[in-house]
C-alpha cells in the first residue's frame, strides 16, 4: 500500500518478459510459457504498472491522455485490469 492507504497495483515482473513491438506490448509469462498483448490504452498504462502505482493514478493517465469521461475511463481500467489479471500482483 502507499501512503494514502491505497493498494498497489504492479506487474508480476519477477516471471514476466516484455517488449514494445509496433503499437503494442508483447508480454511473455515466463512461468506458463504464455504470450500476451497489451494495445491500445494499456501500451500508455504499462509503464505505470511497471513501476508499480494505485487505480487512481492509471485513472488519472487514462484521463490525461484520452478525451474521455472519467467514468467510462473508470470502466474501461477495470475492464483492461480485468484482462491482465494473469500478469499482476496487487500489495
Amino acid at each position: 500500500m502507499n501512503e494514502q492507504g491505497q493498494s498497489l497495483v504492479a506487474v508480476r515482473a519477477d516471471e514476466l518478459a516484455w517488449n514494445e513491438v509496433d503499437d503494442q506490448i508483447v508480454v511473455l509469462d515466463t512461468a506458463t510459457s504464455t504470450y500476451h498483448a497489451v494495445s491500445g490504452a494499456g501500451v500508455t498504462l504499462w509503464p505505470l504498472l511497471v513501476e508499480g502505482t494505485t487505480r487512481a493514478d492509471l485513472l488519472v493517465r487514462l484521463t490525461d491522455t484520452f478525451d474521455v469521461p472519467a467514468d467510462r475511463a473508470e470502466a474501461d481500467l477495470e475492464a483492461f485490469l480485468d484482462s491482465c489479471a494473469p500478469l499482476l500482483r496487487t500489495t
